[in-house]
């Protein structure tokens, strides 16, 4: 009797999960959420997931993989399961870090270090990146650059640039890694000496920003290398840059001007 009701178990067991994989819980509705340059229907081709197999074999981690390795821009897709019979995909944009110069193309590369594009010019709302050698840029792939303080640098000034929200980056120069730069608007060059701090550093200025002690008339050099000591800034009036025009005529220096010193280092790093 006893082998009999295991017997029947193991029947009622199996029909149950034949159930589940061929009539309960199959992909009915597969849904894209997110905004990105892509179209819906882009993206799921791209995911390879169809309707009408079952919820749970369905490979979720694959079909993100795919997505963000063949649609460059999507820095992450994510794919998850919704009882009973739905699948959702929700994407986000890799935000633009800057551009590279590989021999004659430029690398578009993204916050996390991943290959967006190769073009033969730069597009204008672009940082061109400066002091970085390329080893290897596949698209969809992280950027292999040769190893050394400068990489390490970018990849945090990238970070904090985006962490920050600052807009109108028109170059980094990391070439050293102890003397980076940063040229704001094609008018105004950051330095930032050691390369700590950085995001503090970065909202400083835009708190300068916002309170109209620099103006979008401005020009010159604003000088944070003794930002970690002195919770302070320097604004030096000047040409900022060789990008700005070749016909252009370097303006004689200014005598610095008094340190830009916010109401508190907190309310900078706000």
């Amino acid at each position: 009797m006893a082998i009999f009701y295991l017997l029947l178990f193991l029947v009622v067991l199996g029909t149950a999960l034949t159930l589940s994989l061929t009539v309960l819980f199959r992909v009915e509705t597969i849904e894209v959420k997110g905004e990105s340059r892509y179209s819906a229907e882009e993206i799921l081709e791209a995911s390879g997931l169809e309707a009408g197999g079952n919820l749970f074999l369905t490979d979720v981690s694959a079909a993100s993989d795919a997505i963000e390795k063949s649609l460059p821009y999507i820095g992450e897709a994510d794919v998850r399961r919704v009882l009973p019979s739905e699948i959702e995909i929700e994407v986000s944009e890799e935000e633009l870090a800057g551009a590279v110069l590989d021999d004659t193309q430029y690398i578009l590369v993204g916050v996390t270090g991943k290959v967006l594009e190769r073009r033969a010019d730069k597009p204008d709302d672009c940082p061109l990146v400066k002091g970085l050698t390329v080893l290897e840029a596949q698209i969809g792939s992280q950027i292999v650059y040769e190893e050394g303080e400068n990489q390490k640098v970018f990849e945090s000034l990238s970070a904090a640039i985006a962490a920050c929200g600052l807009d109108k980056v028109t170059e980094l120069d990391v070439t050293d890694a102890y003397d980076s730069t940063l040229l704001y608007d094609n008018r105004i060059l950051l330095e930032f000496g050691a390369p700590t701090a950085l995001s503090e550093k970065i909202r400083f200025f835009q708190t300068i920003l916002e309170r109209g002690e620099l103006t979008d008339q401005d020009a010159g050099t604003f000088n944070l290398t003794i930002y970690d000591s002195t919770k302070r800034g320097y604004f030096e009036e000047s040409l900022a840059s060789s990008a700005a025009p070749e016909s252009s005529e370097p303006a004689e220096p200014s005598e610095p001007s008094e340190p830009a010193d916010p109401a508190s280092s907190a309310a900078a790093a706000e």
